[in-house]
Parts: structure tokens; sequence; C-alpha cells
């Protein structure tokens, strides 16, 4: 009877569905309702990949080289920062880095279990449903940016789905997949209205870049002509200000305060010690004082919009190549691989995760700081899908 109780609660503990209800949790949570149960989901998915892990269910040695290369540069960032500037780290950042591996290995944990078929609809819901709930507060209840405090936030959340309901549109068959064309409408719509530019641009280049470099023949030519009469039909009907954000974009280039902002940033960068350009000076704020041209406005600015500007005085030249290196590898690795697959499915998915992957880049890159939660805990869903769900099919 003891044994046979052991083995209920194992069997119990051990089930792969709490890793999808916390996981679906902890996206839900974030990117629809924009609450802090984040946190808590992801710390129970990693409690439960402990479980896992001392039931023998979660074996370390089917861990991906690709995850340890994760966890390795996270190490030493964490680390480092500690090392450099104990008493100045922001450990609260710090604990986002944290979070993001938990993220990742749940992921994984959860990609080597044996699944019903039919609970995988809950992935493409929890995407639609995310889009309808954002959708919904804007026109339902007369909040401009959704959920959120911020347009360029909900223009993370559409940049992070809109390519993946393209693949569920592709890949679901029946009339069930036109249940995905309306609700990537509604993405495109948040997307337009949030009128965020670094958005687009990153969705933009992360498109061109799949149609160029993973798309051959005539289906090349006809994407790229669908696309760019997508963007020419934008610009000419003037829908959500498009054509006067292009022409504000190319016009007033060099006087953009982002622009402005790299050069005071490069200033600081400059009074660097030999130490702090190699090692930097840990997991914090980067300290600019940015000075408006046209009315001597002051503003502090504690990061500087460019990632590579960022993670250069935080972590130094070190970090850079590890956090650049790192991503540059693994979208290599991605494009090799969809190269290489034979599955038509696989391939989509993988197509869809570059696409994500860059557009997260671009637009991350320049709007948010490195280690806060609205650039870490969607890099975590991206890494954390993209190192698990994928696999060398070449068969």
């Amino acid at each position: 009877m003891a044994r046979f109780n052991i083995d209920t609660v194992k069997t119990v503990l051990t089930s792969p569905y709490w890793l999808v209800l916390t996981l679906s949790g902890a996206f839900f949570s974030f990117f629809a309702l924009n609450r802090g149960g984040i946190v808590v989901f992801i710390e129970i998915s990693f409690g439960f990949v402990l479980v896992n892990l001392i039931a023998g269910e979660y074996l370390i040695n089917k861990i991906p080289v690709r995850c340890w290369i994760i966890l390795s540069i996270c190490a030493y960032l964490l680390l480092g920062s500690i090392l450099v500037a104990p008493h100045d780290s922001h450990y609260r950042w710090m604990a986002n880095l944290v979070r993001m591996l938990g993220v990742v290995f749940a992921i994984h944990c959860l990609s080597q279990k044996r699944i019903d078929p039919r609970i995988y609809f809950i992935f493409p819901l929890i995407l639609s449903l995310t889009i309808c709930v954002q959708f919904a507060a804007r026109y339902g209840f007369d909040r401009p940016h959704g959920t959120f405090s911020n347009p360029h936030y909900l223009a993370s959340v559409a940049i992070l789905i809109l390519p993946l309901l393209f693949y569920y549109f592709w890949k679901t068959s029946g009339w069930w997949r036109y249940v995905f064309i309306p609700i990537a409408f509604m993405d495109i719509e948040l997307l337009l209205r949030t009128e965020s530019r670094p958005a687009f641009i990153g969705i933009t280049l992360g498109i061109l870049f799949v149609i160029f470099f993973l798309i051959k023949g005539h289906r090349k030519w006809f994407g790229l002509s669908l696309f760019v009469f997508f963007l020419v039909t934008l610009y000419l009907s003037g829908y959500a200000d498009f054509k006067e954000r292009v022409y504000d974009l190319f016009v007033n280039l060099s006087k953009d305060e982002r622009a402005q902002y790299y050069t005071f940033a490069w200033n600081v960068l400059k009074e660097n010690t030999l130490f702090g350009w190699f090692f930097g000076n840990g997991i914090g704020y980067f300290p600019v004082i940015y000075v408006r041209p046209s009315d001597a406005f002051v503003q502090n600015v504690i990061f500087p919009h460019f990632f590579l500007l960022e993670i250069l005085y935080l972590n130094g030249l070190l970090g850079v190549l590890l956090i650049f290196g790192g991503l540059s590898a693994f979208i290599v690795y991605l494009v090799q691989l969809a190269r290489h697959t034979r599955s038509k499915n696989y391939r989509l998915f993988i197509t869809c995760m570059i696409v994500v992957l860059i557009a997260w880049l671009i637009h991350c890159g320049l709007t948010f700081p490195f280690y806060s939660k609205y650039s870490i805990y969607p890099l975590a869903f991206i890494l954390g899908v993209s190192s698990s769900m994928v696999r060398n099919d070449t068969t």
C-alpha cells in the first residue's frame, strides 16, 4: 500500500500537465494581464522541474548543449556582476535573469514528456486569448495601450505572437485554421496603433531576413511581392498614420532622441577604466544625463536605448562577446536547422521563431533595458521554445 501511494504521488507530481498549466499561466498573466503573477508561475514551474529531477523523470544527460550554454552565459553575467559591483548590482534585474533560466529549463523539461495531442490546442489558445484581451482592453475599455502603460510594451506582445499565429494557421487543418485570420488582423491592428517604429522595423527586418535567406524559388519572389504590396498599401492609405511615421523616421532620424542618447552614452563609456571596458560595471542602471539641444531640457536616463552600448557598460567587452555572440550563433543554428530539416512543420516553426527572435532583438534593443522584465521575459520564452521544441529532424 505504501509503495502504491509513493508511486501515485510520483506520477501526480511529475505529470507534464502541471508544467503546461504553470507555463501557460506565466505567459498569460504577463503578456495578457500584465500582472506580477508571472513570478509565482515561473517559480512553481521550476519547482516542478526540480521534482522531476529528483524523481528521475528529467534526466540531466538529456539536456542539450545549447541549454547548458545559456546557463553558463547567465551564470557568468550574474557572478561577474556580484564580483564587480556587489553593492550596486540591481538584484531585481538579476532575478529576472534567473527566472529566464527557470522558463528555459521548464519548457525543455516539458518537451521531454509525452502529452495527449489534444492538449496542444492550449498553446495557440493562450496566444489567441492574449491578443483578444489586449484588443478588448483597447477598444472595449478605452485603454490605448491595452493592459500596459506604454505602447512599446503592447507592441512587444504583438510582434511576439504574430509570426506564431501565421504558423498555427498553416499547421492547423479544418475550419479551425480560419479562426486565426481575424486574430492576426487584430494583432496587426494593435501593432500599428502602438505607432512603435522599433517594433515595426524589427518584425519587418525579421520577415525580410527569412524571405531572402530561407525561402527559395518563386515562393521567395511571391512572398517578397506580397509583403512589399502590404507596406506600399499601408503607406499610400496613410492607415494609422503610417505615412507620417515613415516620413518622420527618415527626415528626422538624426534628431531622434535615441541618436542623442547614444552620443551621451558614448561619452560616459569613454570615461571607463580598462577593467570596466573588459568586465563592465555590474548589472544595474546606465547613468546617462541627456540634455535636449532644442531647449536644454535635462533628463536622467537609466539606459541608452541600445543593447550594445548598455551591455558594453554593464558587462564589458566579455559580456558583449558572450551575449551577442551567443545570440548570433543561436540564429545561425536555427537557420541551418531550417535549411536541412525535411519536416515542413518544423521548418515553418523554426522560420517563425527566427522572425520572433530578430524582431525581439531590434525592438527591445532600441526600447527597453536589457535586464528589465520587458526584455528578459519575452527572451525567456523565445529561447525556451526555440531550444526545446525544435530538433534535428533531417529524415
